[in-house]
C-alpha cells in the first residue's frame, strides 16, 4: 500500500467530504476504474503524467474522459490533483481512500491464500467464521499459491494463520532442529 503523506491527504479530505455527501461507495468506485486506467493503459500514464503536457490539457482529457462517468466530487478531486501535479499519487489516494473507508466501518481486510481455488461456500464459511473470531466485518481477497501443496493462510494485517501443509511442515523441521540442537 501507498505510503504518501500527499496520497493520504488527499483520500482523508476526499473520504470526508464523501462521507457527508454519502456517496463513499460511488467515489471509491470512481477511484477504482480511474486508478486500474492508470496501471493498465500505459499511454494514459504516460500522458498523465508527461511534464511535457500543460495542466489546462490534462484537465480537459480528464473531464472529456470522465466527466460523465464519475461523481462530481470524484472530477473536482481529480481536477485539483492535476492542477497541482500531484497525479503520481492517484493509485496511492485510492489505496487510502479504501483504507479509511475501512477503518470507519471498522472492517477487517484479509488476504486469504490458499493452494486451490475456494468454492464460494468454502469462502463464506470462512469469512463468517472470522468475523465472529475477531468481531468486525470481513473483506477478504482470495489467492491461490500451489506451492502451499493444501490449508490455507489467512493474513490480517501483519499477523498471519498459517493452516497450511507448508507451513506445517516448515514448523515441523523447526522443531526438529531445535529438539536435535537441545540434545547436543
Amino acid at each position: 500500500m501507498a505510503e504518501s503523506k500527499v496520497a493520504r491527504r488527499y483520500a482523508t479530505a476526499l473520504f470526508k467530504t464523501a462521507l457527508m455527501n454519502n456517496v463513499v461507495k460511488s467515489v471509491e468506485d470512481d477511484l477504482s476504474a480511474i486508478s486500474g486506467l492508470f496501471l493498465n493503459d500505459l499511454k494514459f500514464r504516460d500522458f498523465m503524467l508527461s511534464p511535457q503536457v500543460g495542466r489546462d490539457e490534462k484537465i480537459k482529457i480528464a473531464e472529456r474522459m470522465f466527466s460523465d462517468r464519475v461523481t462530481a466530487l470524484t472530477m473536482q478531486a481529480l481536477r485539483l490533483m492535476l492542477i497541482k501535479r500531484r497525479a503520481n499519487e492517484i493509485i496511492g489516494v485510492h489505496e487510502e481512500f479504501v483504507s479509511l473507508r475501512r477503518e470507519h466501518g471498522s472492517i477487517a481486510y484479509i488476504v486469504v491464500t490458499s493452494a486451490e481455488a475456494m468454492d464460494p461456500d468454502q469462502k463464506n464459511a470462512l469469512v463468517a467464521k472470522l468475523e465472529s473470531k475477531i468481531g468486525k466485518k470481513v473483506e477478504a481477497d482470495f489467492k491461490i499459491d500451489g506451492r502451499l501443496i493444501g490449508g490455507v493462510r489467512v493474513q490480517i494485517g501483519d499477523f498471519v494463520l498459517d493452516g497450511t501443509v507448508r507451513g506445517s511442515l516448515r514448523r515441523l523441521g523447526e522443531k526438529l532442529r531445535r529438539d536435535v540442537l537441545k540434545q547436543n
